[in-house]
């Protein structure tokens, strides 16, 4: 196999490696202005992360395939996990589908009958943790119906918002909190939902990567959606109409699983490769959208 087509990271001169060597990276939450929390699914671990490139520390283990990471109130951490389905694990702590919590050094575990394997989350704006829950593993289809869950921590209690999504993945809200976005990365699109009686039902917004699918998303300032390419080794965004409008190649055979927006003002786009473990940093081209836990 020539050079060209063995798997490699390729990143541009405004990018700055964050931490490489970590594991399966996904689910990069915001901690405050100047660290973060990433997901390491292969080692079962949450690892913070310092935005100038210092030495990364593991922050808390999990156990299982943590994939997904939210901030909630007072600290509060929490955790779609997939219980190690998706891969091997390197940990040995004991892990099932659920979702688990991190506050004051205690790690919670909530399961129920009906979760399948927890994989994206975001702290909602009414208080809730909303998570994507699909079926099965199988990102290339088809796939079995995933569903979109929420979780309250104050009371352990789960419900389901939506169901019959193709590998339900990358969540977020818009600014309007009554929009949500959601990567359904078997079926190549984000399509766009109204929130209404705490059911989540489509409108005709959708947004399609000309390369890949999508994994993890997020919204700027502007209302842009950027997608985590996954299978397209890329990112790209979509202004409010859906129409790609950017994409930025990072490699080859690297899959690009998520993103966020930290630092000061949200100035900076935190991405994460699976390929060598790796998680950078780009200038923004615009701020990012604030979290409903950040506003």
């Amino acid at each position: 196999m020539s050079s060209t087509t063995e798997a490699h990271v390729a990143l541009p001169e405004s990018a700055t490696v964050l931490a490489s060597g970590i594991g399966f990276t996904e689910g990069p939450m915001v901690l405050d202005d100047r660290y973060l929390l990433v997901a390491s699914v292969s080692r079962g671990t949450a690892v913070r992360l310092p935005l100038d490139s210092s030495q990364p520390s593991v922050e808390f283990e999990t156990g299982g395939g943590p994939n997904g990471l939210a901030l909630g109130p007072d600290g509060l951490v929490l955790v779609a996990q997939n219980g190690g389905t998706a891969m091997p694990s390197r940990s040995t702590v004991p892990a099932r589908p659920s979702i688990q919590t991190h506050q004051y050094g205690v790690l919670g575990t909530f399961a129920a009958p009906e979760l399948n394997y927890p994989s994206d989350c975001v702290w909602g704006p009414d208080d809730t943790l909303w998570f994507t829950d699909p079926a099965d593993h199988n990102i290339l289809g088809p796939a079995a119906p995933g569903a979109v869950r929420t979780f309250n921590p104050r009371t352990g209690a789960f419900r389901t918002a939506g169901d019959r999504y193709q590998f339900p993945n990358g969540i977020a809200f818009g600014e309007d909190p009554s929009l949500v976005y959601l990567a359904q990365t078997a079926a190549g699109v984000v399509t766009r939902h109204r929130l209404v009686d705490g059911r989540l039902e489509p409108d005709s917004w959708t947004a399609r990567p000309s390369h890949g699918r999508p994994d993890g998303i997020a919204l700027d300032s502007r209302g842009w959606l950027w997608v985590a390419g996954a299978t397209g080794d890329d990112l790209t965004a979509f202004d409010t109409s859906g129409r790609q409008v950017e994409r930025l190649v990072l490699g080859h055979g690297v899959l690009v699983t998520s993103l966020c927006f930290a630092g000061p003002g949200l100035n900076t786009l935190v991405v994460t490769i699976a390929k060598g473990g790796t998680v950078i940093a780009l200038p923004a081209l615009h701020p990012g959208l604030p979290l409903p836990i950040w506003r």
